[in-house]
């Protein structure tokens, strides 16, 4: 097989695995979430259906655009307007509290899942958000690993041969 063959499956093959490490961050991110909002909605008192609530927004919460806060925010201002502080205060602090541990926890597990920085990752969600809004938040730290690896792929590996290319060849001018 042909030197370019064979980086081309190589970086196919790091492609698979940066997906799977990005699926495996939105798994361990969800179950953050589930954590969150249980407890939150328990504290509001709202018993068994707390699983369930949380479960539903977790799932929300994947999907770049569309996010917990189309569930919380409402919520919380209609238990205002009814006149149930306590409800409007349990509902905002966890929707606070949710999104930011999300925040903090989002770069750090998403860039060591897919073998990024978490400062690389956290730049490219910003500068997803900038440029695409709502769904860069995920798109940008995608196209900051696709990047990465495509990069290692096909020009790391490239000047890391050259590198060890060297010391062998000046290894055989010292024996002659």
């Amino acid at each position: 097989m042909e030197q370019h063959d064979k980086r081309f499956v190589t970086a196919l093959k790091e492609l698979g695995k940066t997906a799977l490490g990005f699926g495996k961050a939105q798994v361990i991110l969800f179950g953050v979430n589930l954590l969150v909002i249980t407890i939150g909605m328990v504290i509001a008192g709202l018993g068994w259906w707390s699983l369930l609530i949380a479960f539903v927004v977790s799932l929300l919460d994947l999907l770049p655009v569309i996010g917990s806060g189309i569930v919380f925010v409402p919520w919380a201002i209609i238990a205002l307007i009814a006149k149930n502080p306590h409800m409007a205060i349990s509902v905002g602090a966890t929707y606070i509290a949710m999104v930011v541990l999300r925040m903090i926890l989002d770069p750090i597990i998403t860039g060591k899942s897919v073998g990024l920085s978490p400062w690389i990752t956290l730049f490219a969600s910003v500068g997803g958000l900038i440029l695409f809004g709502g769904a860069g938040m995920i798109l940008g730290p995608v196209i900051a690993a696709v990047a990465n690896v495509l990069f290692r792929v096909f020009f790391k590996k490239k000047s890391q041969q050259s590198t060890q290319a060297t010391p062998a060849a000046t290894e055989e001018n010292k024996t002659e």
